[in-house]
């Protein structure tokens, strides 16, 4: 075993990893890491991203299981392949941020799960992922030096042209093979006829070298992907407790009395705040002059939010294990009824937030702010059963870690810009507001069917709109002339597109 230290740390839960595989055989897994950069070249360089995305993750997958030894029990084998299939599903349906972010993961779990970090525990799979995604990609050029000094030039080279000759034999019969294949099938012979074989030299510039290197760098992390553990701890605890220096300064500067004097002045202060929320907002008291309802939503969802936050950490560190207020009932009592509040604060700010909605329309971060006071308040609660159940802040952060990856997972399939621009053009109607056609569009290719709706109702021809509508309409059907751009998504509006080509004419018809 290779242990990773600091040179600086004296901590001592040391972190220790696999030996590296790549010192053993290099050529064969340089040679993968290269083929395997060769294909994300021609799936995602300067091309529109789609399905592309999914294909080179899960290659990514398979070069981790081909290039290393598994060392998992066959259920964590099956579990891992499970959670790379969900990880990449997203991107089957869209292609964003948060699909990306979950292939990424998951992808990464795979490969800790089949080299056997489960079963060592949440510390060991999570180190494992940290230690890929972090620091595997910049691991290239190090190992490259490391097996150059630890093998004699000659040996290596030696190893290097058995390696090469071990696999270019294969590789040219099966080009061989498929040569065969394209002669006497038309269907494989229009698939290699589609394929990039050779790149002119004009196209050798800079960047693309620079992605080649990036390519190459992060295919060399997970075909040498390495487990990493930690010594000292049990696989549950990956959250050390207090240094005792720290605990003891806590416990000078924070004692029973100032919990105890800080929670009624926060309780009294939040009923005041909570009481004004139950008169304007929920109670229908008239505002003062010159406040609307708009205003009073739009000044108070943020900051509340942000003192939900403030209240959260107050919390955790007067009742800490070994805080002054973890033996006081009175001091729980008092905590339990300040939750509460905090609670009643964020479901306050939800409702100023929908009133500011109801004034303004829906934005996109007007949405991810409904999706964040959601997790705030299940974050409050949460706290509110650590105290109660009398688990540890592992248990805690555990928990929230899994209500938020649940929650982003779920929203990578929500098509956010359609879902915006569908309400929007519901509330208008509803409200007799005006529906800010430009907007929607600015969110995409996703909100036409949206705008289509609009026009449809307008009494006049709107040539701004129709205008950027149909350049976006000719973008979207042009980029999905790639299959590496399509995901079910996009598949779907494609099929919407061909039927309204361009926008349609007051009345319902289409523009020709």
């Amino acid at each position: 075993m290779a242990e990773i230290r600091s040179p600086t740390s004296s901590v001592p839960d040391i972190l220790w990893a696999d030996a590296p595989p790549a010192v053993a055989h290099p050529a064969p897994k340089l040679l993968l890491a290269a083929l395997v950069a060769i294909v994300g070249d021609q799936l995602l360089y300067e091309r529109n991203l789609g399905i592309s995305v999914a294909l080179f993750l899960g290659l990514l997958g398979l070069a981790v299981a081909v290039a290393n030894p598994l060392r998992a029990s066959l259920r964590d084998r099956c579990g891992a392949i499970l959670i790379l299939l969900a990880g990449l599903l997203p991107l089957v349906e869209g292609v964003g941020l948060l699909s990306v972010t979950s292939g990424i993961f998951g992808t990464a779990l795979f490969a800790a799960g089949i080299r056997g970090a489960f079963s060592q525990g949440v510390r060991s799979a999570g180190l494992t992922v940290g230690n890929l995604l972090v620091v595997g990609p910049f691991r290239l050029i190090p190992d490259l030096a490391t097996i150059s000094q630890r093998i004699p030039l000659r040996r290596l080279t030696e190893r290097l042209q058995a390696s090469l000759l071990g696999w270019l034999v294969p590789l040219l019969l099966c080009c061989l093979f498929a040569s065969l294949f394209a002669s006497a099938n038309p269907i494989i012979d229009a698939w290699l006829a589609d394929l990039e074989w050779s790149i002119p030299a004009a196209d050798l510039d800079t960047l693309r070298l620079l992605a080649w290197g990036i390519l190459l760098s992060v295919a060399w992390a997970f075909v040498t992907a390495r487990r990493v553990m930690a010594r000292g701890q049990g696989p549950g605890n990956f959250v050390p407790a207090l240094p005792p220096t720290v605990a003891t300064g806590l416990n000078r500067w924070i004692d029973v009395s100032l919990v105890l004097r800080s929670l009624i002045l926060f309780n009294l202060l939040f009923a005041l705040q909570s009481g004004l929320d139950l008169a304007y907002l929920w109670g229908g008291v008239a505002l003062p002059s010159g406040i609307t309802y708009a205003s009073y939503a739009h000044r108070g969802a943020y900051p509340l939010i942000l003192t939900a936050l403030l209240a959260a950490g107050f919390v955790l560190v007067a009742l800490r294990p070994g805080g002054p207020g973890e033996g006081s009932r009175t001091i729980r009592g008092l905590v339990y009824l300040w939750i509460g509040q905090n609670v009643l604060l964020v479901v306050s700010a939800l409702l100023r937030l929908d009133l500011y909605v109801a004034t303004y329309s829906l934005t996109l971060p007007r949405a991810a702010a409904f999706v964040w006071m959601g997790l705030v308040g299940a974050g409050l609660i949460l706290i509110l059963a650590r105290i109660a159940l009398r688990r540890t802040n592992t248990w805690l952060i555990a928990a929230n870690g899994l209500i938020l990856a649940a929650t982003l997972y779920a929203c990578a399939f929500v098509n956010v810009a359609g879902f915006v621009a569908d309400y929007n053009l519901a509330h208008s109607r509803r409200a007799g507001t005006p529906f800010d056609a430009y907007y929607a569009l600015s969110l995409g290719p996703q909100a036409i069917p949206a705008v289509d709706r609009w026009l449809v109702d307008e009494t006049t021809r709107q040539n701004g709109v129709v205008a950027w509508r149909n350049e976006l309409a000719a973008a979207q059907i042009g980029r999905m002339a790639d299959w590496r751009a399509w995901t079910f998504r996009d598949g779907r509006l494609l099929g919407y597109l061909q039927g309204h080509r361009y926008a349609p004419t007051p009345g319902g018809a289409g523009t020709p």
